[in-house]
């Protein structure tokens, strides 16, 4: 015969817990534009990280790959300012002609950049 053990979190209701941390917002990126459903706490949590800033997934992880690939140590805040620019160089040159073109470019840049 085997004895199972519930422990008191396991026994309360789902009406009883708070629904802040379900509750979704939707984000724009403060860097590329783009729009994301996300909980109230992972907000917080990607702000607490960027200075205040809100960043995308794709854009943090560009962040990241920018203090990774400097010769020298860079800050966060430096990566960002980086990463902003280049951003914002990308959104004023204007939509591109053949998007799978722009595409392939942009696959073919990234993946010299990891090289």
């Amino acid at each position: 015969m085997s004895t199972s053990v519930m422990s008191d979190a396991m026994l309360i209701p789902a009406a009883n817990l708070t629904t802040e941390a379900t509750e979704v917002e939707s984000v724009k990126c403060d860097c590329c534009g783009l729009r994301e459903e996300c909980t109230l706490e992972y907000i917080e949590r990607i702000r607490e990280r960027y200075l205040g800033q809100w960043m995308c997934g794709l854009c943090g992880e560009a962040v990241k790959d920018e203090i990774v690939r400097s010769k020298r140590l860079i800050s966060t805040e430096e990566a960002m300012a980086r990463h902003v620019s280049f951003c914002r160089a990308s959104i004023s040159s204007g939509p591109p002609v053949d998007p799978t073109v722009s595409l392939i470019a942009t696959v073919r840049q990234i993946l010299r950049r990891k090289s």
